[in-house]
């Protein structure tokens, strides 16, 4: 990925979503049987020079973020990735969000469908933006942990659910017979399957389970810890300040200048956090900045009884 720092949040997040390395290298999750493959769709010079351009002048993508009527960060991403898929001259965005149904059922729905001029051929791609917390269950010298040591913050999701939602269910389903009529109505005979994971993995910081299968090490493992763990955490490090991240700003690293919470010293942080626990079990995602207000880190901070109480 391009080593700009846009100063428009919503470019900096359409960067991260659309070009940032996956979290999961998706031909590792699939069965043997099957052929998926990660997006093809590169950060090239040209798609460079557009967000660059874009930074400077983003009224276009604030105007169709403008439609979404529901701040849930899952359609956020995705509305991201339909204006990449919109604006780019080498591909046509040929539905998204396709519902295909029978007389008494949904069946699901397509993500994206859309067509590729360079490599000339028809694209089902899935989209998912996930953040889990390991718990090691089963994995003890394994070189890499079991997806179902991955959860949620909320504790109702994990890595191995989503995983099998995605390559069972979701990438399948321009094989079902009630997908047919709508794949032929947009001149779709054949389609490439393609999942395209983004997101973080958080390591427990007193018991660092490996990585999941798939996982792509490109990526850097964060860290989460228990409130009760927060002051000798944050006296080990050099960090200049810390926000509290809301839910909105969780995609692209951030800068404190577009923080809703102000950035505060390390005294403020233990305060704040110790507050929220006292009522509030879920756990929050907090950012580590420099002195010039860049993103340096990022980590969860947990109630003192996660996983077991339910956020």
């Amino acid at each position: 990925m391009s080593g700009d720092i846009y100063h428009t949040r919503e470019v900096r997040d359409l960067a991260w979503a659309c070009f940032s390395p996956p979290l999961m290298h998706s031909h590792e999750l699939a069965d043997a049987d099957q052929t998926i493959a990660n997006c093809g769709l590169g950060l090239s010079p040209v798609r460079e020079q557009w967000l660059r351009e874009l930074d400077r002048q983003p009224e276009s993508l604030h105007r169709h973020l403008s439609t979404l009527h529901n701040t849930r960060l899952g359609l956020y991403f995705e509305s991201l990735w339909h204006f990449f898929l919109q604006q780019d001259p080498l591909v046509d965005l040929l539905g998204h969000n396709l519902a295909v149904r029978t007389s008494y059922k949904t069946i699901g729905e397509f993500d994206c469908l859309y067509y590729c001029h360079q490599r000339e051929r028809h694209f089902h791609l899935e989209l998912a933006v996930k953040y889990y917390l390991s718990q090691r269950g089963q994995t003890t010298k394994e070189p890499a942990s079991h997806w179902n040591e991955w959860l949620g913050p909320n504790n109702k999701d994990n890595l191995e659910r989503k995983v099998s939602h995605l390559t069972q269910h979701q990438i399948q389903l321009g094989k079902h017979p009630a997908a047919q009529p709508a794949l032929q109505q947009l001149g779709i005979e054949e389609l490439s399957k393609e999942i395209e994971i983004k997101g973080y993995l958080f390591q427990s910081q007193s018991d660092r389970l490996p990585a999941p299968h798939g996982y792509n090490h490109q990526r850097h493992l964060c860290r989460w810890i228990t409130i009760d763990q927060l002051t000798p955490f944050l006296h080990e490090r050099n960090d200049h300040s810390y926000s509290i991240l809301d839910k909105t700003h969780w995609l692209a690293g951030a800068l404190s200048d577009d923080c809703h919470a102000a950035a505060t010293p390390t005294q403020s942080l233990i305060s704040q956090l110790s507050t929220w626990f006292h009522t509030d079990n879920r756990p929050q995602l907090i950012v580590a900045f420099s002195a010039e207000g860049v993103e340096q880190k990022r980590f969860f901070v947990t109630g003192p009884d996660w996983p077991t109480q339910s956020a």
